[in-house]
């Protein structure tokens, strides 16, 4: 039993390991796809950003937070990155959901 409580623990942070806080995290609405937090990209760095997320499921805003990349390129591929994500769809759900996410950056290979 003790095992299994461990397990679950390790499994729902993992599942929301990198979403940091927000409405959507509060009323525990899943996330439908499996995104990877770490991206490749021209810079080395992380990037928080703020989605807003409507009933069907779909990101429809994304906001910079905070971040150290200074490269606009960077930050504009993983905002488009982020957009792609997909969460539970109801309609007992408020109009937009809120929740902060951080990606982290590295850079590739040339």
């Amino acid at each position: 039993m003790r095992g299994l409580l461990i397990l679950f623990l390790l499994a729902s942070n993992f599942t929301f390991g990198q979403l940091i806080s927000g409405t959507l995290l509060d009323e525990g609405r899943k996330m439908l796809t499996k995104p990877a937090y770490i991206v490749e990209g021209m810079a080395n760095g992380w990037i928080k950003l703020e989605l807003a997320v409507d009933r069907t499921g779909k990101v429809t805003s994304v906001r910079q937070v905070d971040t150290n990349i200074k490269s606009t390129p960077a930050r504009f591929e993983v905002k488009k990155y982020v957009r792609t994500f997909k969460f539970q769809p109801g309609t007992y759900y408020p109009k937009f959901h809120h929740v902060i996410v951080k990606i982290t950056v590295m850079k590739g290979r040339e």
